[in-house]
């Protein structure tokens, strides 16, 4: 009986000390890897914000842009997205948060299609393709709102509310207009 009730207690000790292994688990994961991840992905979020109202600044308040001005802002910010790109390749998120992350990445590859289809455009005199760098935008706009919704689940979940970081939003449609 002695021999059953030693087993016991040993059974218990390790059950309770495997429930205090320190880790502090969210619905993402581990907590501490989900807000290192958090904290790397949040430059990144405010540098893409920062091109996005970069870009809304030679657009007027109808989403009409002269296309020669649209295109010297894409040429000088395409490299700070193409930055934005490299920082989120290097970035590894926890396995529950890689969809979201795969968003992030598929969300900057529309901005850069969008730019580079303009950029091009406008070099060639071929107007005719702005429709389909309007849409990219368009593209990019639907995954924000998904991915905005889940950085807040994130951020509601390490219950970091203060410090919340999301994507701009283009403010309107950019419509490129023949010079």
């Amino acid at each position: 009986m002695r021999r059953v009730a030693c087993l016991g207690a040993a059974g218990l000790w390790l059950l309770l000390a495997g429930c205090g292994d320190g880790h502090d688990d969210t619905i993402f994961g581990d907590a501490d890897d989900v807000r290192a991840y958090r904290a790397a992905l949040n430059p990144l979020i405010d540098e893409a914000s920062a091109i996005e109202s970069e870009v809304a600044e030679v657009v007027d308040p109808d989403g009409v842009s002269i296309d020669s001005r649209l295109n010297a802002v894409f040429v000088e910010l395409r490299p700070r997205l193409i930055a934005v790109q490299v920082g989120l390749a290097q970035i590894r998120p926890p396995r529950k948060l890689q969809g979201l992350h795969d968003e992030i990445e598929q969300m900057v590859q529309l901005r850069l299609d969008g730019f580079q289809i303009v950029i091009d455009g406008y070099a060639a005199g071929d107007t005719s393709v702005y429709p389909t760098a309007i849409e990219r935008r368009r593209e990019a706009d639907e995954l924000i709102a998904a991915i905005n919704v889940q950085l807040c689940e994130i951020d509601i979940e390490l219950d970091d509310r203060d410090d919340c970081r999301l994507l701009a939003y283009a403010a309107v449609d950019v419509v490129p207009l023949g010079a």
